[in-house]
C-alpha cells in the first residue's frame, strides 16, 4: 500500500488534519461504512511515517479484521471509498479556507429561500470578515465582486425600482480583478517565451495597454506592480520600468500574499538576469543585492527550501563581480539549503564555477564530472565552461570534437527557446572565429561580437581577443 494513492495523499495531511479527518470519516453525513471508520483508525495510528512493515497489504487486512482471512478484493473495495473520502475533505479544507465563499453560497441559499433574517446577518458578517483581510490582491477583488454580486441579486429579487450601488460596484470590482488577473497571465507568457521554445496567444493586451496608459490604476498594488512587470517584458526603455518596479515592490511589500510578492520578486531578478546577459554590466550589483536581500529574508525560499537556480545565479553574480571568497563562502554556507535531490548537482557545478573563475581549470572539470545532466541549462552551462576550459588550456582535439556535438544537441533540443539557442550557437560561431587566431582578422571579428543582439558570454570572448593581440 505505501506507493498506493490514498497512502501518498495522506502522507500530505499534518497532524491536524489528520486529526479532523477521522471526525470526517466518523460523520454519518460522509460515511455510513462503519469499516471504513476502523479502516482509517489504524491507518492514523501509523501516520505519518507509514512504516513499510505496518503498510503491507496483508498486515493492514489483518490489524483491521483480526478475526479474517485476507481478502484482496475487499481491501480494494476499502482503499477505494477512503481514497475518495479524503479528496473530498481536502476540497472542503480548501472551500472552508477559501475566503467568503462559504459565505457566498450561505447568503445564496438564503436569496433562493427567502431568508432575509439570515441573509441579512450573515451578509453583515462576510462584508466585515472580508473588510479585515490585510492583503489586497485579485482573490480579494474577486470575493468584493461576490460579496457585491449577491446583493445585487438580493435587490433584484424585491423588485425595487430605484438605485442600487451594488450592480457598480461589482462590476468595478470585476474590472480590478479581471486587470490583474490578465496582466499576470501575461507577464507569465512573456516570461516563459524568453525561456523557452513555446508559444501562446495574448488577446486583448494591446487593448489593455492602450486603457493603463490612460487609467494607470496607481492606487491598486497588484495592477501597478505586474504593469511594470509587463513593459520590463516588452519595452525596449526597461531600465526605468525596472526602477519603478523596485520601488513599487518596497512600497506595497505588506499589502501582498506572500506567494504573489515572491512571484513579482522573481520578475525582478529575471530582468537583471537577462539585462545582464545583454551585456550591461551594471545590473550585477542589482540582482546580487536583490538575490541576498531575498534569501535572507526567506521571501526566495520554496517549502523551507532555496531553489538551486536562485543559488546558481546568485553565484554567477558574485564570480562576475570577483568576490571569490565571498562567492565560496555563500556556495558552503547555503548550498545546504538546497532540497536533497537537487543539493549535489548544485553544490557540484557552482564549485566548478567557482574553480574556472579562479584559473583552476582541472579543479573544474573534476567537479564538472560529478555533476548529472538532469536538467536542460546545467547541460548547456557546463558544456560551455568545457568549451572555455578547452580553449584557455589549448585542448583543441577535445575543443573541436565539443564544438561539433554541441552545436548538434543545439539545433535538436526542442525544449531550447530560439532566443537562448540563437545565443549559443553564436557563440560556437565566434568561437570558431577565433580558434583561427588571425590577427589581421580580429578588428572585424570584435565588430561581430560587439553588434550580434543574441550572444552568450559576450564579454569572454571579446577578453579572448585581447590576450591574441
Amino acid at each position: 500500500m505505501d506507493n498506493s494513492k490514498l497512502v501518498i495523499l495522506l502522507k500530505t495531511l499534518d497532524s491536524k488534519e489528520l486529526r479532523a479527518f477521522k471526525d470526517f470519516v466518523a460523520s454519518p453525513f460522509f460515511n455510513k461504512n462503519e469499516e471504513l471508520i476502523l479502516f482509517y483508525a489504524y491507518l492514523k495510528k501509523i501516520a505519518p511515517e507509514f512504516p513499510l512493515k505496518k503498510i503491507q497489504r496483508e498486515a493492514v487486512y489483518k490489524a483491521v479484521f483480526p478475526q479474517h482471512s485476507y481478502d484482496e478484493k475487499h481491501l480494494n473495495y476499502l482503499m477505494s471509498f477512503l481514497l475518495k473520502l479524503a479528496e473530498q475533505f481536502i476540497g472542503y479544507q480548501k472551500y472552508t479556507q477559501d475566503g467568503i465563499l462559504p459565505e457566498y453560497h450561505q447568503l445564496a441559499a438564503t436569496i433562493d429561500r427567502d431568508l432575509e433574517k439570515s441573509y441579512a446577518n450573515i451578509y453583515s458578517k462576510t462584508q466585515q470578515k472580508l473588510h479585515q483581510k490585510p492583503h489586497r490582491g485579485h482573490n480579494f477583488y474577486y470575493q468584493r465582486y461576490l460579496l457585491s454580486s449577491i446583493a445585487n441579486t438580493n435587490f433584484l429579487k424585491k423588485k425595487i425600482r430605484k438605485y442600487d450601488k451594488n450592480i457598480q460596484e461589482a462590476s468595478d470590482n470585476f474590472d480590478v480583478y479581471y486587470l490583474c488577473k490578465k496582466l499576470k497571465y501575461a507577464c507569465e507568457i512573456l516570461d516563459r517565451q524568453k525561456t523557452l521554445s513555446v508559444k501562446y496567444e495574448l488577446k486583448l493586451i494591446e487593448e489593455l495597454s492602450v486603457y493603463l496608459a490612460q487609467q494607470p490604476h496607481d492606487t491598486i498594488p497588484h495592477i501597478a506592480i505586474y504593469h511594470q512587470i509587463y513593459l520590463t517584458l516588452t519595452q525596449t526603455d526597461g531600465d526605468k520600468h525596472f526602477v519603478q518596479l523596485k520601488k513599487l515592490l518596497q512600497e506595497n511589500g505588506d499589502k501582498i500574499e506572500l506567494n504573489e510578492r515572491k512571484q513579482m520578486y522573481y520578475y525582478a531578478l529575471n530582468f537583471c538576469v537577462r539585462a545582464t546577459r545583454h551585456n550591461e554590466e551594471k545590473y550585477l550589483e542589482e540582482s546580487l543585492e536583490l538575490y541576498l536581500n531575498g534569501i535572507k529574508s526567506g521571501l526566495l525560499f520554496e517549502n523551507n527550501h532555496l531553489s538551486p537556480w536562485t543559488f546558481k545565479n546568485t553565484v554567477k553574480a558574485g564570480l562576475r563581480l570577483k568576490r571569490y571568497d565571498w562567492t565560496e563562502q555563500f556556495i558552503l554556507r547555503y548550498a545546504q539549503d538546497i532540497a536533497e535531490e537537487f543539493r549535489m548537482n548544485a553544490l557540484n557545478y557552482n564549485l566548478a564555477d567557482l574553480h574556472y573563475y579562479k584559473k583552476d581549470f582541472q579543479v573544474a572539470q573534476d567537479y564538472l564530472q560529478k555533476v548529472a545532466f538532469t536538467d536542460i541549462f546545467y547541460t548547456l552551462n557546463s558544456k560551455m565552461m568545457l568549451l572555455k576550459i578547452y580553449y584557455e588550456t589549448n585542448e583543441e582535439e577535445a575543443l573541436y570534437s565539443l564544438v561539433a556535438s554541441f552545436r548538434v544537441f543545439l539545433k535538436r533540443n526542442k525544449l531550447i527557446s530560439k532566443t537562448v539557442r540563437d545565443a549559443y550557437l553564436n557563440f560556437i560561431k565566434m568561437l570558431q572565429q577565433l580558434m583561427k587566431r588571425e590577427s589581421k582578422s580580429l578588428a572585424t571579428l570584435k565588430q561581430s561580437m560587439t553588434n550580434l543582439p543574441a550572444l552568450t558570454s559576450r564579454n569572454w570572448l571579446l577578453q579572448q581577443i585581447q590576450k591574441i593581440k
